[in-house]
């Protein structure tokens, strides 16, 4: 299950943050980037809407169309909980959610984020999110052709999902997921774009393939030079 937090306040997709998170610290929380509407990158919105409902705060959701749409129709619409879009009431809600188009900068809490058309089963985007000194690129779920949007974006640092092995790289194709040999196709278009390669931050491994994940990343660390940092549950990054 998905989730990051930016400075305490920010979070980058929704799948694992009251898993993570105490109750205070999932009250510090005032906005929220989707990538998409899966289920691992969406699904504590619920139990978050629970925890935060009479605290007084609205969180801001920012999603594309299509996210945002889901979550609306389907997750937010008060069949499974509350209407958090209404509740505690109309002026001071739960959750707004906000769509963001791509290629087209927005500002939330201070930051400057940016939404680019990620390959993926379904509609996906990529934030770039930008502070005074640090740019950092979250890739959400994404396979080889996150290369295609690299003339848009330099972070210094990027947030990178590899879900499988190299032996799984048929699938990872099809479905739109990145393998420690993919990982290496496009940090090498990367550098060709920009001259230089950004930190990189591993996550999203999937479980089954975890152990071979960072077995072939420490090779290609041998091959390439690049070091890799895996983010583990209740990792805390400083940028």
């Amino acid at each position: 299950m998905v989730s990051h937090l930016i400075d305490e306040v920010l979070a980058l997709d929704a799948g694992g943050l009251t898993r993570s998170l105490t109750f205070d610290e999932q009250k510090r929380i005032r906005a929220i980037i989707l990538s998409h509407r899966h289920f691992d990158h969406v699904k504590d919105l619920l139990p978050l809407g629970i925890a935060i409902r009479n605290s007084g705060v609205t969180v801001d959701i920012y999603a594309i169309q299509d996210t945002a749409d889901f979550i609306k129709s389907k997750l937010l619409d008060g069949s499974l909980f509350p209407d958090f879009l209404s509740s505690p009431s109309v002026e001071n809600p739960v959750f707004r959610v906000h769509v963001v188009e791509f290629k087209k900068e927005f500002q939330v809490l201070g930051y400057t984020a940016m939404a680019v058309p990620v390959p993926h089963a379904v509609p996906a985007a990529g934030f770039q999110i930008s502070s005074d000194d640090t740019k950092l690129f979250y890739t959400g779920d994404t396979g080889r052709g996150v290369a295609d949007i690299w003339p848009y974006v330099s972070p210094d640092v990027l947030l990178s999902e590899v879900t499988f092995g190299n032996e799984m790289e048929e699938t990872a194709d099809h479905v739109g997921h990145l393998t420690p040999a993919l990982l290496k196709e496009v940090l090498e278009k990367f550098k060709s774009q920009h001259n230089y390669t950004p930190r990189v931050i591993i996550a999203h491994m999937n479980p089954p393939w975890e152990d071979k994940i960072r077995q072939e990343l420490k090779e290609l660390t041998k091959e390439t030079g690049i070091e890799f940092q895996v983010a583990d549950a209740d990792t805390v990054i400083d940028l």
